[in-house]
């Protein structure tokens, strides 16, 4: 659904701009310019923001070091792709949720790592490698706005602080949908008997 000349458009058309962009990569225009320059921010920083489970993934972390303090048992290696780090998975479950396992991320002998006294972890993030055309319609429209904020440099005058406010409002909102829409997508529905003890009891 999005590419990226579509997301520059939607963010330029937040701006009240009429430059419309074809090729990101060969358009010379300020405009374009400004954009590419903070792209890649307002893409990771809105993955991040919206921290929604339809971006996220699994990967095995790369073991960088056995007992590197007397704290943690293991440093793995912080992914060179992570936009945001969600958690370390975990098979044990209470109460029907999974459990959360320790960790702390911190730098290790110059290298962000990842201390845990798990063995084989196993993590869930969000990736800032992931297509745009992955995203939903609401969360694609924050990555825009959020865009359109970075970039609001490219407009000026009394009308440049109340826009920029009005942009922001409307980030808001894509990232309320984007969520709701990320919350009923992964929604599990439980019959009677799981849902009421009660209705179980009558129906036997």
């Amino acid at each position: 659904m999005y590419t990226k000349a579509k997301i520059f458009n939607l963010a330029l058309g937040a701006l009240l701009l009429n430059k419309r962009i074809a090729d990101v990569d060969t358009d010379t225009s300020v405009e374009n310019m400004t954009l590419n320059v903070h792209y890649d921010t307002a893409f990771r920083a809105t993955l991040q923001d919206l921290d929604l489970d339809g971006t996220s993934t699994q990967k095995i972390l790369e073991l960088i070091e056995e007992e590197p303090t007397d704290l943690w048992l293991f440093a793995y290696k912080y992914p060179t792709d992570c936009a945001f780090f969600r958690r370390i998975q975990s098979e044990v479950l209470k109460d029907g949720r999974t459990t959360q396992i320790k960790k702390r991320i911190a730098i290790h002998n110059g290298v962000k790592a990842i201390f845990t006294n798990q063995e084989d972890a196993v993590i869930e993030y969000i990736s800032h490698d992931i297509s745009l055309t992955l995203l939903s319609a609401s969360a694609g429209l924050a990555v825009a706005y959020k865009l359109a904020m970075l970039a609001s440099p490219l407009i000026s005058g009394k009308g440049a602080g109340p826009l920029r406010k009005e942009i922001q409002g409307l980030y808001l909102i894509s990232k309320a949908e984007a969520q709701e829409h990320d919350r009923m997508e992964n929604s599990d529905f439980d019959s009677d008997n799981e849902m009421s003890e009660f209705v179980e009891a009558r129906t036997e």
